[in-house]
């Protein structure tokens, strides 16, 4: 079993990008966006980026963080929920 921490700005974070799949935004964007301090959302930004949930283009102050949309590898809805 893999053990991991919930952490409630991740969530936040996941789910601003989620509410706003298109945003591409500077760690600086986001902090004003969703009212954080840039020093709190540098590492929680860089967890999304290793788990592959936000893309980081470029680096520093100036990269850009981007929603990388889940994709269910040809499987429509419908067989889904047959699985299930």
């Amino acid at each position: 079993m893999v053990a991991f921490e919930l952490n409630t700005l991740q969530v936040e974070c996941t789910m601003f990008f989620q509410e706003n799949p298109y945003t591409f935004e500077t760690v600086n964007g986001i902090s004003i966006r969703i009212g954080r301090r840039v020093e709190d959302l540098l590492p929680v930004l860089g967890a999304l980026v290793e788990s592959m949930i936000l893309e980081r283009v470029g680096s520093g102050e100036s990269a850009i963080y981007r929603y990388i949309q889940p994709t269910w590898s040809g499987l429509n809805e419908e067989s889904l929920w047959n699985e299930v």
